[in-house]
């Protein structure tokens, strides 16, 4: 059976039979067009993976062909043949939708490894492809918006363990997206129809964590008046989704352990053993690794989660993700408020693109969602966005260059203006908010120049 589908566009019969023959060699099958016209006329009658593209053909270029080519199907990956050695044409080809370019005279050995490459491409865009089909319509692929290759490898993960029954861990800093790729994963898989419960660790009573998670019998504990059910038990048929798993105490880390192998559980107070068709998402902002070391995290628990994982990378090493991620944040915010923003100016974006964003994209659409509200034209400009993303863009552009003790003033600064600005300009609030005194804070504000004034309008 043939390993995939390849189009050879090569107005030379010689040239396209040689190929031909070197293809059909390693069992792939393929079809053959000696123009555009002809070529078209194969996309459109057969599946075609790969489209392999003479540069020079007879009246017109290849660049031309694989633009129609794209435009009749998209996720065929076209490659282009050249007999120039020419920078130009391989970069207009690859600007145009070639994933690569080959110099004749072919080197077959190395020709072979770049069909290998581009059907590796073309078989994750159709995985991702396929999520995007599938995705319940609050997880659509509308809403699943990047343009880097990082998050086109997190898609692609996410479309294998929609598909999967597998446990999956979800890394990454606050604020990445890891909810929404665990809901996306929920939302695309078979169990779509089943219930989707999220808890987050960190924000229940350590006492109370384990009646949460596997519920509890009536008089187990002081206040349980009646029989409560638990996260495990209501979730059966779905998903249940653990955020920040690393703050699971250990003695529960056995018991999730326990359900992960036998998939039964015990309610507080009760010794008779429960079954849930539940799947575990699990999601963490620490590094389980070093709570590994510190044994405050067991390696069998991590294990038994780890089988699908998925890192969301922060948004500052993928700033190619902020343009598309505001046209959408005011596309969505735009319609909310019933105006109508057509786009953001050059020089709002690029104070965008400075930005750290260590809050990542829930500071981003926060921003840009309050730049919506002020935006009075057709275009959401630097005035419309708060002073101290200017401000600390600005800052940590000046960072460059600057010695250790400088760079520790500037991130000093920079977080103390955040804290203040973030708390409405109250002291005692920045401070906690800080893990500082009042009176220390006061200090770095006076040694700083830091002005305590109003807080501003924008």
């Amino acid at each position: 059976m043939s390993k995939a589908s390849i189009l050879i566009v090569e107005d030379d019969p010689l040239q396209r039979k040689l190929i031909k023959e070197n293809l059909e060699r390693e069992d792939y099958a393929v079809f053959e067009a000696s123009s555009g016209r002809e070529a078209l006329a194969v996309i459109d009658a057969h599946p075609v993976d790969i489209a392999v593209v003479d540069f020079k053909l007879d009246g017109e270029t290849g660049i031309s062909v694989i633009v129609e080519i794209l435009k009749r199907n998209p996720l065929v990956t076209p490659l282009m043949v050249t007999a120039f050695a020419n920078v130009e044409n391989a970069v207009e080809a690859i600007k145009k939708g070639a994933y690569d370019y080959i110099v004749k005279p072919i080197d077959f050995g190395k020709f072979l490894l770049v069909i290998s490459r581009a059907l590796e491409r073309q078989r994750l865009q159709k995985e991702i492809s396929l999520l995007q089909d599938s995705l319940a319509e609050k997880f659509s692929a509308k809403n699943f918006v990047f343009n880097s290759s990082k998050m086109e490898e997190v898609a692609f993960l996410v479309s294998k363990a929609a598909k999967s029954g597998a446990t999956v861990l979800i890394s990454g800093e606050t604020g990445a997206g890891k909810d929404f790729v665990a809901r996306t994963i929920h939302f695309s898989s078979k169990r779509r129809e089943g219930p989707y419960l999220a808890v987050n660790i960190p924000s229940l009573p350590e006492t109370l964590i384990e009646s949460e998670l596997f519920g509890a019998e009536k008089g187990s504990f002081t206040g349980a008046y009646e029989r409560k059910t638990g996260k495990f038990e209501a979730a059966s048929g779905g998903t249940l989704f653990l955020d920040e798993i690393g703050d699971l105490p250990l003695q529960l880390q056995v018991k999730l352990l326990r359900f992960l192998q036998e998939k039964e559980f015990y309610r507080l107070g009760s010794s008779k053993p429960l079954k849930s068709d539940v799947r575990i998402i699990a999601a963490t902002n620490r590094d389980l690794d070093l709570l590994m070391k510190e044994e405050r995290f067991r390696p069998d628990l991590y294990y038994r989660l780890n089988v699908i994982h998925i890192h969301v990378p922060p948004l500052r090493e993928r700033k190619e993700d902020i343009p598309p991620l505001v046209d959408h944040f005011i596309r969505k915010y735009s319609e909310r408020e019933g105006k109508n923003i057509e786009e953001i100016s050059a020089e709002a974006m690029n104070t965008l693109l400075k930005y750290s964003f260590q809050g990542n994209i829930r500071e981003l659409e926060n921003i840009v969602e309050r730049a919506v509200v002020f935006c009075d034209g057709k275009a959401v400009t630097s005035a419309d966005l708060p002073v101290f993303i200017k401000e600390l863009s600005e800052d940590e552009l000046a960072q460059e260059g600057l010695s250790l003790k400088d760079r520790v003033k500037t991130l000093e600064v920079r977080e103390i203006k955040r804290a203040l600005l973030e708390s409405g300009w109250v002291k005692s609030k920045a401070a906690r908010a800080l893990g500082i005194t009042e009176r220390m804070l006061s200090y770095k504000m006076k040694i700083y120049n830091i002005s305590s004034g109003v807080q501003p309008d924008k």
